[in-house]
């Protein structure tokens, strides 16, 4: 469970703004005792919330259920949502200078896709034109950009930056002049050229023949892919991929559907570019109690 993406997502806040603090602390405290589970303050974004991030939705519902049962503080929880990461999609170089009363810095970053992962920063400027001690706020403004992306807050994957060439000039150049540099040259590069992607699930299902067609007809509706069923004895095994913001709540409608006859299994697939908006009311938005009955 630790080495699996974070994968769905749910915003927490206060009823009560005076409970702010007092909730971040029972997350913090929440947090450390709990492995695969990522928490981010949000305050300040759409008013003081955090947002709570787990490797299924099973799992998110343990944390939620842990948190209301430790905490005191009245909360408001936001439907699950699949948490989308974005990519560059092509090669983007970029020279930028942040030129301010007193602030100077100039940079020229080269952004490309990294499919095999590593470090996302890589300094190949000479000190001659940006010396060593600026270096750092580069990295940090990149790195900053990437925690967060710049379509729907997601964290951008598979990006590789590399500091190409740039300047300073005297006193007004600075570690934060060059950070906030590096950072308006990696929201330019995404602005240009990146996409959402949405994860991909392998999804198993197990059902008894009778019902075996409606759970295929029930994963077709769903954006399934790659269909494949084998029958045993009495049961079928369903084999598919799917949109996880498809299958949120899909335990429940299974039961549903099967009067509770039927097992399933979701491992996380792949990370493949969504061709659907996220925020339609029967896909990633969609609550628990609101799947298909």
């Amino acid at each position: 469970m630790n080495n699996s993406p974070l994968l769905v997502s749910v915003t927490i806040a206060p009823k009560h703004e005076r409970d702010w603090e007092e909730l971040v602390e029972a997350l913090a405290r929440l947090s450390a005792g709990a492995p695969g589970l990522r928490v981010s303050d949000l305050d300040g974004i759409g008013g003081a919330q955090a947002l709570l991030e787990a490797a299924s939705e099973e799992r998110l519902r343990e944390i939620v259920a842990r948190f209301q049962e430790l905490s005191p503080v009245e909360a408001i929880i936001g439907p699950p949502r699949v948490a989308y990461r974005e990519r560059l999609s092509r090669r983007q170089e970029i020279d930028f200078t942040h030129k301010r009363p007193g602030q100077y810095a100039r940079v020229k970053l080269v952004f490309d896709t990294d499919g095999a992962g590593g470090e996302i920063f890589e300094n190949r400027a000479s000190e001659k034109s940006i010396p060593a001690e600026f270096v750092d706020g580069v990295e940090r403004g990149v790195v900053s950009v990437v925690e967060s992306g710049v379509l729907l807050g997601c964290p951008v994957v598979e990006l590789k930056a590399a500091l190409v060439d740039g300047a300073g000039h005297g006193s007004d150049s600075s570690v934060l002049a060059f950070e906030i540099a590096a950072r308006a040259a990696t929201r330019e590069a995404l602005a240009r050229s990146s996409e959402l992607l949405e994860p991909i699930m392998s999804v198993e299902t197990v059902a008894p023949d009778d019902v075996a067609e409606a759970v295929i007809e029930d994963l077709r509706g769903r954006r399934a892919e790659a269909l494949k069923s084998e029958q045993g004895d009495e049961r079928t095994r369903i084999a598919a991929t799917a949109p996880l913001a498809e299958l949120l709540g899909y335990g429940e409608a299974l039961g549903s559907l099967t009067k509770g006859r039927a097992s399933y299994n979701l491992r996380f697939s792949h990370y493949a570019p969504t061709d659907d908006t996220p925020f339609r009311p029967a896909a990633a938005a969609r609550s628990s109690a609101a799947v298909r009955q």
